[in-house]
């Protein structure tokens, strides 16, 4: 069984830092789907005493990994587009991409995985990532225009969203993509099946009304993309029969 957790950042990373979290897993193995969210992430991973730390780019498609009895993940998770600065890469270089933190911040990287090897709770985690990530702020015009989307559940026109960072579309794209890893249009999806995600399992009936309360043209919209991002239908995840992600809306197990 895998027990999920997570903990809100402080004031200081609430910007930039979404949450942070934990999966413990006891059992046999099993297949653990993740799906893209528009975040990115910090994974520590520690499994019978072989540690490991790396960044989880931005994802286009969902992925299943396994977890092993025993595993224990530790992550830090991302606003969209709050995440290139600390990792020092472009967005675009680590889309669908887990690339090894020591790669990127050296030294750094391979203290904080000794460290967090060391640690016990998840108090102790969060707090040695929490001295590790510096605090930014959504100060310039992209950050902001971003900011809007996601208060948008990503229900915004391109044209829109370009206007809120006074760039043209053209422009916009370009910089989303160098900094969130993801096209504005891709990103808008993603963010609207986010949100659906955390409110399916609680929706009784068919899903016309739902669809449509969701941002989605019709039923038949919502649920191919549903599909196009999970792998599965929406009654599906519904019936609890698939993992979420690696930052369930309820428990996993």
């Amino acid at each position: 069984m895998a027990e999920y957790r997570e903990i809100p950042p402080s004031p200081r990373l609430a910007q930039a830092v979404e949450c942070f979290w934990t999966i413990r897993h006891a059992g046999p193995e099993v297949q653990h789907r993740v799906v893209p969210d528009g975040c990115a992430d910090i994974l520590f991973t520690r499994h019978h005493g072989s540690v490991a730390i790396a960044a989880v780019g931005p994802m286009t498609s969902y992925r299943d990994y396994p977890l092993r009895d025993g595993e224990l993940l530790v992550g830090v998770r991302f606003h969209p587009g709050m995440w290139t600065a600390h990792l020092g890469v472009p967005g675009d270089r680590v889309t669908d991409e887990i690339v090894p933190l020591d790669g990127l911040w050296g030294s750094r990287a391979r203290e904080l995985r000794d460290q967090l090897a060391e640690a016990s709770s998840l108090q102790q985690w969060t707090g040695l990532f929490e001295a590790s990530v510096p605090s930014i702020e959504r100060t310039g015009p992209v950050e902001r225009a971003l900011a809007w989307m996601a208060d948008r559940r990503g229900c915004v026109s391109m044209d829109e969203l370009a206007n809120q960072a006074g760039f043209s579309a053209r422009q916009f794209r370009r910089v989303c993509l160098e900094q969130t890893g993801l096209t504005p249009k891709f990103l808008a999806r993603v963010l609207r099946f986010r949100h659906a995600l955390s409110r399916v399992d609680s929706y009784p009936g068919e899903f016309a009304e739902f669809a449509l309360d969701c941002g989605y043209y019709d039923q038949a919209h919502f649920i191919n993309e549903f599909r196009r991002l999970s792998g599965r239908t929406p009654s599906s995840y519904a019936d609890g029969r698939f993992f979420q992600s690696f930052h369930p809306a309820r428990p996993v197990g």
